[in-house]
């Protein structure tokens, strides 16, 4: 009997479809453009909370990859940055094999907890696993997210240009802005930072009806809480 052979090389069909494929333009322009660094600067002025969840989920993970790293002869290295807001773990051994019932429910645990995973060549020639957790989670809602994303974007004209991208109302610009100033009256005439604020205007907005939970209710809620401690009010 014969051997039972597939294969196939997708990769010139690949690369063109690559080339001529709008989606992969437009990728391309925002991690080659301004957008990610953008976004990502205006995302690291927004205060964090770590997850707990997520904390557990790396420390489980780490403990496993040290294991791993052990076992086989290689490097592992774990950060949990706090000043990128990222948990990152890091795998380096001469080859990775996932072939024992404890080697393949490994892989299980890496898709469950982890939320990226990346294998590759390092230059000598040894392989990498970068596993990265989210760990951190932003106090804002989807509604501020979703502006300082459209900002970011509309910051590359080329890119607002391949997404056609309609513009912000004025009203939610305004809106924006006056938390942007409210939160810089706090750190430069009270006690107070702005982290601190933010959270506890979310965590009150968070308790109201659905229909006052928006960027307005946060920039009203930030403007009272100004005129209160200015008023000698912190406590209330």
């Amino acid at each position: 009997m014969e051997d039972i052979i597939f294969e196939r090389d997708y990769h010139e069909e690949h690369e063109r479809q690559n080339k001529n494929n709008p989606a992969f333009q437009i990728f391309d322009r925002a991690v080659n453009g301004t957008f990610f660094k953008d976004f990502n600067d205006a995302m690291d002025t927004i205060p964090k909370v770590i997850v707990p969840e997520d904390k557990a989920n790396y420390e489980y993970l780490l403990n496993r990859c040290d294991e791993l790293a052990h076992r086989l002869g290689g490097k592992v290295r774990g950060i949990v940055d706090f000043h990128h807001w990222s948990a990152n773990i890091d795998v380096t051994l001469p080859f990775f094999e996932f072939g024992s019932p404890d080697e393949l429910e490994f892989m299980k645990e890496v898709s469950e907890k982890a939320d990226y995973l990346l294998f590759e060549p390092e230059k000598d020639g040894k392989m990498r696993m970068h596993i990265m957790v989210n760990y951190f989670e932003e106090l804002m809602t989807e509604e501020h997210k979703g502006y300082l994303r459209y900002d970011a974007i509309m910051n590359d004209p080329v890119l607002a240009s391949m997404l056609q991208m309609p513009e912000l109302p004025p009203d939610v610009l305004e809106i924006a802005q006056r938390m942007n100033t409210t939160l810089d009256r706090f750190e430069a005439e009270t006690d107070a930072d702005r982290t601190t604020v933010f959270k506890a205007v979310l965590e009150n907005m968070m308790k109201q009806d659905e229909e006052n939970q928006t960027l307005e209710f946060m920039a009203d809620r930030m403007e009272q809480l100004l005129e209160m401690y200015l008023n000698g009010e912190p406590e209330e």
